[in-house]
């Protein structure tokens, strides 16, 4: 997951307003600049939200037209607020995905923001890798589980049995840090457990039907 900060970070390059040429004017800081560049360097991993970037970019842009300061300071502000949101979303999305339970409302909202506004990245599609998987080791395979303990012995096949063990045994595709949440663990070890008490009970209906 450390990974995910460090490239998410990368996106602040892929600035969505495109870059102009300098103006020819001094860099004069005019009334304005230092209120904004505030508000961005306030911004924190309790409080990143969409909303937020989406006024600090209408904020910024509207100063500019009123000339309060010139267009290579709008640049600079844009993207500072790049860099940061896209820093702290990485930070707010790890801390969400390790949370009991998650907040998938806000997860999904700020990815489907981030993928809106920096495009589809390689970044962004590493999360969305991260909560599919998530999502399918405490919801999807759970589920596999169940219908395989709840079928017939007669229709029960011992390949799909190992798979649903070996899954749950590896977990492959799952980074190691959400592999130490509770409801993984707990998914996991309820999950191995019941299919092993399957396959005691299956052992022990094929042994009486061969007295």
């Amino acid at each position: 997951m450390g990974l995910l900060i460090v490239g998410l970070m990368k996106l602040a390059s892929s600035d969505p307003v495109s870059p102009t040429s300098s103006e020819q004017r001094p860099l004069a800081i005019a009334s304005g600049h230092k209120v904004l560049e505030n508000k961005i360097n306030e911004l924190s991993v309790d409080n990143i939200s969409p909303a937020q970037y989406n006024n600090l970019i209408i904020e910024i842009n509207n100063a500019a037209s009123q000339d309060l300061f010139n267009k290579r300071i709008q640049n600079m502000l844009l993207q500072q607020l790049n860099s940061k949101y896209t820093e702290l979303c990485a930070l707010r999305i790890n801390v969400m995905l390790r949370a009991e339970p998650v907040k998938q409302g806000e997860l999904n909202s700020l990815i489907a923001h981030l993928e809106s506004t920096f495009g589809p990245t390689q970044e962004i599609a590493s999360i969305k890798r991260n909560v599919k998987a998530l999502h399918y080791y405490t919801q999807i395979l759970p589920q596999k589980v169940h219908s395989l303990i709840n079928q017939g012995f007669a229709e029960f096949e011992n390949r799909e049995y190992k798979t649903l063990v070996s899954e749950l045994e590896k977990m492959p595709n799952l980074d190691a840090n959400l592999r130490r949440k509770k409801s993984v663990i707990a998914a996991r070890n309820s999950g191995l457990a019941k299919l092993k008490q399957f396959y005691t009970n299956y052992e022990n209906w094929n042994i009486s039907l061969n007295l």
